[in-house]
């Protein structure tokens, strides 16, 4: 072990302070982008062979841990999209840049 991880959760209001936390919750300006990435890169031994469904079981846990859905709400390919982020895209620090 002794690995340090960056959170998945909270930094809410922070990107603009001295010590930002970008997080799923502060910082990612949609979902379904959560949902991609979680596809590609997980888990971290095997990427890419989670199925759809364990897909969405971590983006749901991911969202739900930054409050974004409720522990009961089902997250699938029709409600994903839905699913309003923190950040809007006209915010989005990597959008500013570029």
């Amino acid at each position: 072990m002794g690995e340090e991880y960056p959170p998945v959760a909270g930094g809410l209001g922070t990107l603009k302070t001295a010590r930002p936390l970008p997080t799923v919750g502060s910082y990612w300006p949609y979902a379904t982008t959560v949902w991609d990435y979680i596809r590609r890169s997980m888990p971290y031994d095997r990427t890419g062979t989670l199925s759809d469904d364990q897909v969405y079981a971590v983006t749901a846990f991911v969202l739900h841990l930054n409050r974004l859905v409720g522990e009961d709400d089902v997250v699938s390919r029709e409600t994903l999209p839905k699913v309003k982020m923190p950040i809007a895209m006209d915010s989005c620090p990597i959008r500013a840049r570029t």
